[in-house]
């Protein structure tokens, strides 16, 4: 099998995103040695880590240069000699061990028990391409860390974002009341009508602390105040402690709303509440308890073949406003969801501009 046209971005020096170029792959990056399967991608994720990662900000930061982009989905077109599991010509989503390399018409990978899947029936390449970080990030949060349980309140932020918007489904399937926050009234909109969320809060307008405490108190048959978990990849834990209730639990789950700053916590507050914060990192899970990722996949798989929404299979929460296809796209991508231009899972589509392939 020969690949002619192969192209990536490729990452020389820490830049900006809408400096990011397209650029021939070299040979070495789409060699199949035995354990390996090559990938012709279809769609990749696009997540806020790829733009501190380009610009050199995230908390790893690879040896240049390297291929950014840590979601795919596509189709195997080759397939080492000792791989089991997986043949040429099967619809696979996953990600590589190192978490880059998906911004690319083709990627070699060894596909292991966490990192390769082939994607199920009722699932598009899209929609795949955008479940392998958001979905265990929420899962691993809502289901393992915090242990929400039915009838609890849950707060989630950001929700008409990638992760948010799924850990809003997944609350929502245990049997939880969800506040969820949003910025403007067209994403509550969608979050209230799409992901049904039970109370949306804008948070561009006026106190959302005071408006979340004002819906929780008022939930009938709540005993305390407060909310019991809250869900957050923004940043905003200074607020979180102010609306969480007795032995509540704060999901730390990222920074993307603080421009990398890292706030530092009034720790009496959790104290005084018994309440916990609790860090949620996905990569790291997968290294230091696979059992607990492996468990999270199986919740994740069960979840997409029963949860459902007005009597409609949930799926992910896909940006459908404006298509973004090619890997010319993928600066405007990044620059559209770092300036909160989006909703839902931001995917490029690559399979347009796939590469030419001869078997």
């Amino acid at each position: 099998m020969t690949i002619s046209n192969a192209k990536a971005i490729i990452v020389q020096d820490w830049i900006q995103p809408n400096q990011l170029t397209v650029s021939p792959l070299p040979p070495s990056q789409i060699e199949c040695i035995d354990d390996q399967v090559l990938v012709e991608i279809k769609a990749t994720g696009i997540n806020f880590a790829d733009i501190l990662l380009v610009q050199g900000k995230y908390q790893v930061r690879p040896e240049r240069p390297f291929v950014p982009g840590a979601e795919f989905a596509g189709v195997i077109v080759k397939a080492g000699s000792s791989v089991a599991g997986f043949k040429v010509g099967d619809r696979v989503f996953g990600s590589t061990p190192l978490g880059i390399g998906a911004f690319a018409t083709h990627v070699s990978l060894t596909p292991t028990p966490l990192n390769l899947f082939v994607i199920p029936p009722t699932l598009s390449f899209k929609e795949a391409a955008g479940c392998y970080i958001t979905y265990p990030t929420s899962w691993l949060g809502i289901v393992e860390k915090a242990k929400l349980q039915k009838g609890e309140v849950c707060l989630v932020h950001a929700a008409a974002g990638g992760v948010g918007s799924a850990a809003v489904q997944i609350a929502k399937q245990i049997g939880a009341v969800v506040i969820a926050t949003a910025g403007g009234p067209e994403k509550c909109q969608l979050v209230k009508s799409r992901l049904g969320a039970d109370y949306v809060v804008d948070y561009t307008k006026g106190d959302w602390v005071k408006e979340v405490n004002e819906i929780a108190n008022s939930i009938p048959g709540r005993t305390s105040s407060g909310v019991d978990v809250i869900y957050d990849p923004v940043g905003y834990f200074i607020q979180d402690t102010k609306c969480i209730g007795w032995n509540g639990r704060i999901l730390v789950v990222g920074f993307a709303g603080t421009g990398g700053r890292i706030e530092a916590v009034p720790a009496n507050r959790l104290l005084l509440k018994s309440a916990a914060m609790i860090g949620v990192f996905w990569g790291a899970s997968i290294i230091n308890e696979p059992i607990v990722a492996e468990r999270t996949w199986k919740g994740i798989f069960n979840f997409f073949e029963t949860a459902k929404h007005n009597g409609k299979p949930v799926r992910p929460l896909l940006f459908d406003s404006k298509p973004y296809k090619g890997l010319e796209s993928i600066p405007e991508a990044l620059v559209d969801l770092g300036s909160r231009k989006t909703f839902g899972k931001v995917v490029v589509e690559i399979g347009n501009n796939s590469a030419n392939v001869k078997l």
